[in-house]
């Protein structure tokens, strides 16, 4: 059995790559494609992954994203020919998804917030891979059909975190953070070409900038989701100089590197709080789930208004503390998705067997 893995982003690198070993221990192949958006290509060179780059950022505004996409999933569907077809996609986007429609093979979306627009999803038959922190209704409620749904036990960071050993890991090196007192805090600012992004996030995230800023007892570490928003910085009197990330960092060092993370959503928010680092979402977008759980687990807190930021107290952490909900997540899933791809396989050679 041939299994196709597209990445679209950068942190769908922590939860889709470790897919490829899973199904290679399974008896399975598994191709790699990527888009060439963000650091994905480094993170992935960093890992030393096969993969194949296929296609680039779509831009902002609607009508580049859709040009975007169409140009991709293109792309995508060109780069198979001569090649023997997949018998299944395992994504968290939108390009690949339609090519797996148009070949007529099963695709299986991994998704951890359910308010994402499944439009796709629903039009292209996707099986929704989620955890049970979602109540399944949220997707049959978007069109997705029941038999679609493969919930799982645990949390997207169980696979994530799979096989990673966080005592032989080293830190992250901050250049420039000379002071060992000084309270590290990772920011991450809004996805701001996503199409689940709120403007009020953006507002909060400059509010709470210019809230640490002159904080002589901090130092912020700035991880942009794009280049231009470096730009931020600019418009702010720092106490002490921000540590910017301009090149690829792996997730696991840079988040045993600070003390704690700020991010609008998204998955890096999730895997502090998976590991226990002080973790502030400010995020302004219907809260999902797997937030909901993670703030009752007392793992996330939130950051509504600038009136929330007296909140924000850290201080040098001791050693990470990971839920580990379900270690064995990631070979289960596998399982799981090779199982119904066989299924499929025998219910279709049944149909064609069957007199007309």
């Amino acid at each position: 059995m041939r299994i196709w893995i597209d990445i679209e982003n950068p942190p769908q690198v922590q939860y889709l790559l470790p897919f490829k070993g899973a199904f290679e221990r399974a008896g399975a192949e598994a191709v790699v494609t990527a888009r060439d958006y963000g650091i994905a290509l480094e993170l992935l060179e960093r890992e030393g992954a096969d993969f194949q780059a296929v296609g680039a950022s779509y831009g902002r505004g609607k009508v580049r994203k859709v040009a975007g996409l169409l140009r991709r999933a293109s792309a995508l569907s060109s780069s198979f020919r001569g090649r023997p077809r997949p018998d299944a996609l395992v994504h968290a986007g939108r390009a690949s998804a339609l090519v797996a429609r148009r070949l007529r093979f099963p695709n299986f979306s991994v998704s951890d917030y359910e308010f994402a627009d499944l439009t796709f999803e629903r039009l292209t038959g996707s099986y929704v891979v989620f955890p049970d922190a979602i109540e399944p209704g949220a997707y049959e409620r978007q069109g997705i059909r029941r038999e679609r749904l493969v919930p799982y036990r645990g949390l997207k960071e169980d696979i994530s975190f799979s096989g990673v050993d966080l005592a032989g890991v080293a830190p992250h090196p901050l250049d420039g953070v000379e002071d060992d007192r000084l309270v590290r805090v990772l920011f991450r600012p809004p996805a701001e070409e996503s199409h689940y992004h709120r403007s009020a996030s953006g507002e909060l995230a400059l509010e709470l900038l210019g809230h640490l800023a002159p904080q002589e007892d901090s130092v912020l570490v700035f991880s942009p989701r794009y280049p231009w928003q470096i730009d931020y910085l600019a418009g702010f009197r720092w106490a002490n100089p921000p540590v910017v990330l301009r090149e690829a960092v792996s997730f696991v060092p840079l988040l045993l590197a600070v003390d704690a993370v700020v991010s609008a959503g998204g998955t890096m928010i999730r895997e502090a709080a998976y590991l226990g680092i002080p973790a502030y979402s400010i995020f302004r977008g219907d809260l999902g789930g797997v937030d909901r759980r993670l703030v009752s687990l007392e793992r996330l807190r939130l950051l509504s208004s600038p009136a929330d930021f007296g909140s924000l107290r850290v201080a040098k952490r001791g050693p990470t503390d990971p839920l580990a909900e379900n270690p064995g997540l990631l070979e289960e899933l596998a399982r799981r998705i090779l199982s119904l791809v066989s299924e499929r396989r025998r219910g279709s050679r049944a149909a064609s067997a069957m007199p007309s």
